[in-house]
């Protein structure tokens, strides 16, 4: 396959039915991102476009290696930046700025975290950090989320002529032609990327579908391709018919059988990494098959010519127009694909072409690596600028929860009598709306709440006075563990080492669950506890489905049989929207963000649990929900949820001494009521952070 040169007119010199192949792998991600019926697959098309990737990139570093016996690694990236960066940028550009204005304030941190991670093409990293963090419950989708994909692909582009000039010295090194050396470097590199792939699936898929070390072996098995061009030209026409045939099968299969919940990419993304390397292969032939002929005409290869821009248009067109005018129908959807299409054929007659044929940037390899990095640098410099202007989180000097207490100095505190009106009215509040989702507990930073895969409790997850002899245990999920600032600062208080079994949407139970891992999780902490009990073990949750009522009533029996104290920390009420991105948008009118509560199973669960096995119940509600009024979005100048049901840490350190009254009055403190203050609450670290 010649080289284009620099001015020849787009698609001159490609083989076609590459570009009818881009064509489907795009269609197919459009469509299924449209919501077409019947494409539960379509995401399988970035799989293809890894093979086609691979494959030509591959092709291109070899024939300068038979031209030059040599790599030049500023030739092969000045191209790549011509070729990729300026219609990235552009529509980075674009949805920074439209997304500031149409997403909800709420949605900022993680918006130039992406246009930040998408500049530097690591947003596959950032995407798959947040896809294992619990508190993105709550978090819309990104606009910028498909560029995971085109990160995966730069870092591909940055190892992979590295690797093959490290090939080059090994085979000068021993006096061989480079091509079998680089071939079992690259296929070492293929195939533990695929061993990984298949582990990091079943064990991790959150992150698994993002990181780049799961997915370097489908770009690797189109390099591999690669190797065996001169082969491949002499395969007999009938071998390269049913090799075509057999290649569309399996990517069409894909398409149209696989679906959302099929564990991704792990082993079964080999359908479309096969059928893709047959389809490359199949067109390599000298003979030109019925499916290259069928791939090769003008629509396809017209949509394949856009395909860079479609796919760098479509999601987030449709997510930004559907977060200012809500679910999008059929007809809707329809336009959008239309004025995908109108937009990505603009992009690349305005932007990718004029760029890319340029001769000025084409004459040397510096220039297009000075502009490159100039643009990438005016984003990240403008994103940074909005990054560094950003709230930050601080301690509060605002009472919070302590403006519901009628009588501060009575040995039992009640609530006011009208409780609405100690409800903020106006801004601003503490944390600032935009900050609620990142308001959480210190726990999460050190990797103690415990996310899906993980079915084992962490030794090191401990707090308070590390050293006591007086262990308490807290053993359930977020809910509980949004209590863990005030608790570590009881903890403090009263000499207890503070043990952690908190695991992201796992009730304090060993039967029922809907996810078995959290049936596994709950038989072995109770396992451990049974074994060296301690002091007090303090349940709570969000429940989440009715069957692990029993399997919660089980676990708390097995603990109090054996002579364990258990205290049963109520779930909190909540509203049933996001609060915060409510008070974002009516700062001037936060009452307007007041909802009537929410039923939980969490509260039905726990309650179950007190009836069962007598263990106590701290209900903390009348100081968040009170009962017979809303729920708040601000009280006492302080956010009160940060997502969905969660608490901010910010509200919830201010309740540390309502929680301390409680546990002192089931007699489980040394110190007594009276002697806790409404000032009794911790502050959060120097540093402003979580």
């Amino acid at each position: 396959m010649p080289r284009p040169h620099p001015t020849t007119p787009p698609g001159r010199a490609r083989r076609r039915d590459i570009e009818g192949l881009r064509a489907v792998a795009v269609l197919a991600v459009l469509l299924y991102h449209l919501r077409v019926p019947g494409l539960g697959g379509g995401f399988a098309g970035v799989d293809v476009f890894f093979v086609i990737s691979g494959f030509l990139i591959t092709g291109i570093l070899l024939r300068e290696i038979e031209r030059t016996g040599r790599v030049s690694l500023a030739d092969f990236w000045a191209r790549r930046a011509r070729r990729l960066l300026p219609a990235a940028l552009v529509v980075v550009a674009a949805t920074f700025a439209a997304g500031w204005v149409v997403l909800p304030a709420s949605s900022r941190p993680d918006l130039l975290a992406d246009v930040l991670g998408s500049t530097l093409y690591v947003v596959n990293w950032v995407l798959a950090a947040r896809s294992v963090d619990y508190l993105a419950e709550g978090a819309g989708v990104s606009p910028l989320q498909h560029y995971w994909s085109l990160a995966v692909e730069e870092q591909f582009y940055l190892l992979w002529p590295v690797l093959v000039v490290v090939g080059l010295a090994l085979a000068a090194r021993r006096g061989t032609s480079p091509r079998l050396p680089l071939a079992v470097l690259i296929g070492l590199v293929t195939a533990v990327s695929l061993a990984w792939s298949v582990v990091a699936t079943a064990q991790a898929p959150q992150t698994a579908y993002l990181v780049t070390p799961t997915r370097l072996w489908e770009l690797g098995a189109g390099a591999l391709l690669a190797f065996t061009v001169p082969a491949l030209r002499r395969v007999p026409a009938r071998a390269a018919q049913v090799a075509a045939g057999a290649g569309l099968t399996l990517v069409l299969l894909t398409v149209l059988v696989v679906g959302p919940d099929t564990p991704w990419p792990g082993s079964a993304a080999l359908l479309p990494v096969a059928g893709s390397a047959l389809l490359l292969a199949a067109g390599t032939a000298r003979t030109t098959t019925l499916v290259g002929r069928a791939l090769s005409l003008p629509p396809l290869v017209w949509v394949g010519g856009l395909s860079y821009g479609i796919y760098l248009i479509h999601w987030p067109l449709l997510v930004l127009v559907e977060e200012q005018r809500g679910p999008l129908g059929p007809a809707g959807l329809t336009l959008i694909g239309l004025l995908t299409v109108l937009l990505a054929w603009l992009l690349r007659l305005l932007v990718e072409d004029p760029v890319r044929f340029s001769r000025r940037l084409s004459a040397r390899p510096a220039r297009s690596l000075l502009a490159a990095g100039t643009a990438m640098a005016l984003v990240t410099g403008v994103a940074g600028v909005a990054w560094a202007a950003r709230p930050t989180l601080g301690s509060t000097t605002a009472p919070g929860p302590a403006a519901l207490v009628a009588d501060p100095s009575a040995d039992v505190w009640e609530p006011v009598g009208l409780p609405r009106r100690a409800y903020d009215r106006v801004g601003p509040v503490q944390p600032d709306p935009a900050l609620a989702r990142q308001d959480v507990p210190g726990y999460y930073a050190d990797g103690c709440q415990l996310q899906q895969g993980v079915a084992a409790p962490d030794p090191s997850c401990v707090y308070g006075d590390t050293g006591s002899g007086t262990r308490v245990a807290l053993w359930g999920d977020s809910k509980l563990g949004q209590y863990a600032s005030a608790l570590e600062a009881i903890a403090q208080a009263e000499s207890w080492r503070l043990e952690l079994y908190l695991k992201s949407a796992c009730s304090p139970t060993v039967a029922g669950a809907t996810e078995p891992e959290c049936d596994a999780f709950g038989q072995e902490v109770v396992r451990q506890l049974l074994a060296d009990p301690p002091h007090l073990v303090l349940l709570g949750s969000g429940g989440f489905e009715a069957a692990e009522r029993a399997g919660m009533v089980e676990g708390a029996r097995a603990l109090t049989d054996a002579g364990i104290d258990v205290v049963v920390v109520d779930d909190n009420a909540h509203p049933d929207h996001q609060a915060y991105e409510c008070a974002a948008e009516h700062p001037e009118d936060l009452l307007a963000c007041e909802r009537p509560p929410r039923g939980t199973f969490g509260r039905a669960h726990l309650r179950a649990v007190h009836e069962a096995t007598g263990a106590p119940v701290v209900d903390l509600n009348p100081w968040i929900c009170p009962e017979g009024s809303t729920c708040p979005a601000a009280l006492g100048g302080q956010l009160v949820y940060r997502q969905g049901s969660h608490l901010t840490d910010t509200y919830a350190r201010s309740l540390t001494p309502f929680l301390y009254r409680e546990l002192s009055a089931l007699g489980l403190t040394e110190a007594a009521p009276g002697d806790i203050a409404l000032d009794d609450v911790p502050r959060r670290p120097s540093g402003g952070t979580p």
